[in-house]
């Protein structure tokens, strides 16, 4: 008999603390536990990796880590690779996640098993958006195309204004993050997005999103807070503003 996600968390939470109970030698030896730091892990968009973080300001007290794209298996579902992304999670120890566009989607999915006391997303989608079966097959027809890759990875003036990309910096970022993604990656993620059908939020999720976000319009998803002209890129064009809540947020919790 399967556990259900909810006594599937309780009984990582359960082994955790009893692994710390046993720690306990180590804690009276010199090592206070108020010390430790909360691990956080930074999940980023379509194939990008940490670059698109590097602005934030963080409190001292996270210990931030990041987790890496690997390479999906053939017809990989959204659930199995969330699955094999999770083992780069101390489970051991309490954690957050943040999840920055397409990572906000894996985020969510790892949450399912992995049991986090935080999710934040940040230009994501806290559950699925509805497309028809028609736009579904329609993305997969125009992604077997073998003009699609050139096309998605090209750095360009529509590529600029979907993600808010309007300084010189904001561009030379992107144009280096769709430059390094991989093309058999992009197209199988964006299949994996068009299709997921998540129809409630997961607990303890925190949604931040922009106004002026092209590639997920705020209209089609209902944010806990909104960033004023916040584009796909805020993490990075209004770092500070996102900082400050992100620090408010990750560290209010024990």
């Amino acid at each position: 008999m399967f556990l259900s996600i909810r006594n599937s968390c309780f009984l990582v939470a359960l082994l955790a603390f009893s692994g710390s109970q046993a720690a306990g030698a180590t804690d009276s030896a010199g090592v206070d536990p108020a010390a430790k730091k909360m691990n956080v892990y930074f999940i980023s968009g379509l194939g990008a990796d940490e670059r698109v973080f590097t602005k934030l300001k963080l409190d001292p007290r996270l210990n931030v880590k990041y987790i890496k794209w690997v390479k999906p298996q053939k017809k990989e579902t959204l659930q199995h690779y969330a699955a094999r992304l999770s083992t780069q999670i101390d489970m051991s120890q309490p954690f957050q996640l943040v999840g920055l566009s397409f990572g906000g989607v894996v985020a969510s999915e790892i949450a399912d098993i992995a049991c986090p006391q935080q999710v934040t997303l940040i230009s994501s989608m806290s559950t699925g958006v509805p497309l028809s079966k028609f736009y579904q097959l329609m993305i997969k027809f125009l992604l077997m195309s073998p003009l699609s890759a050139p096309l998605l990875k090209s750095a360009n003036r529509l590529t600029y204004n979907y993600f808010g990309a309007d300084t010189p910096e904001l561009k030379k970022l992107l144009k280096k993050i769709l430059h390094d993604t991989d093309a058999k990656f992009l197209k199988w993620a964006l299949v994996r997005m068009s299709g997921w059908n998540r129809k409630e939020r997961i607990d303890n999720v925190f949604h931040i999103h922009g106004t002026a976000d092209k590639l997920i319009p705020i209209i089609i998803v209902k944010p806990d807070i909104v960033i004023e002209d916040g584009g796909h890129l805020m993490i990075y064009a209004q770092a500070d503003q996102i900082s400050k809540i992100l620090n408010h947020r990750l560290t209010a919790i024990d």
